[in-house]
């Protein structure tokens, strides 16, 4: 009677993590990128939240990562998971806190507008509103695209990358007392529509 000998599959546990990568890359198959991560989902979460400062978003930066790994790795020319994974947490994150940076600086401008000496955006209502919604920014981008010409570049110049009047002026062509007559135009006029916007809102 002959005696059959099977090659058994060691244990996921066991594999190494180039072995995981491999196979993964090989078959698709969940079981070895879900041991990839049971064993550096705390890693790539301590690197987020060193980097991140905020539990909840690093838990979110940390999903996001597995979901980038899971769809890059079968492609990947990976030497060693773990500074790939460090590679690509670091990364992430890096980009989540240049929109952060680049959503408070925007958050900081409208503030910024909404309290200039001119009365811009004096309406209590404005401030509430934006404060509740965010897509008022989309209102605000609206609004600045229905200004006339030389109103919408003086407008875009000086809030938006915060050139002075004789910056601006240099760069137009306009004089600076232009410059001047524009933006303020420009800013009573932005006011009117913004105000029409919230009474869309309120009412």
């Amino acid at each position: 009677m002959a005696i059959r000998f099977l090659n058994k599959q060691p244990a996921v546990q066991q594999l190494s993590d180039e072995e995981l990568v491999s196979r993964f890359s090989a078959t698709q198959q969940q079981t070895y990128f879900e041991e990839l991560y049971r064993r550096y989902m705390h890693l790539a979460y301590g690197v987020c939240l060193k980097l991140m400062k905020n539990e909840d978003e690093s838990r979110d930066v940390v999903s996001d990562v597995f979901k980038i790994l899971f769809l890059k790795l079968p492609t990947a020319d990976v030497k060693s998971f773990k500074a790939y994974l460090y590679t690509v947490s670091r990364n992430e994150c890096i980009a989540k806190l240049r929109h952060r940076k680049a959503e408070s600086e925007k958050l900081a401008k409208y503030n910024h507008l909404e309290n200039s000496p001119d009365d811009f955006m004096e309406n209590d209502g404005f401030a509430a509103l934006f404060n509740a919604n965010p897509s008022m920014e989309q209102e605000v981008e609206r609004a600045v695209g229905q200004l006339g010409d030389e109103q919408k570049t003086c407008i875009r110049l000086f809030f938006y990358d915060d050139k002075s009047y004789r910056e601006i002026a240099a760069e137009t062509g306009f004089t600076e007392k232009q410059v001047k007559s524009y933006l303020q135009n420009g800013k009573r006029n932005l006011r009117i529509l913004l105000e029409k916007e919230l009474r869309k809102h309120t009412t």
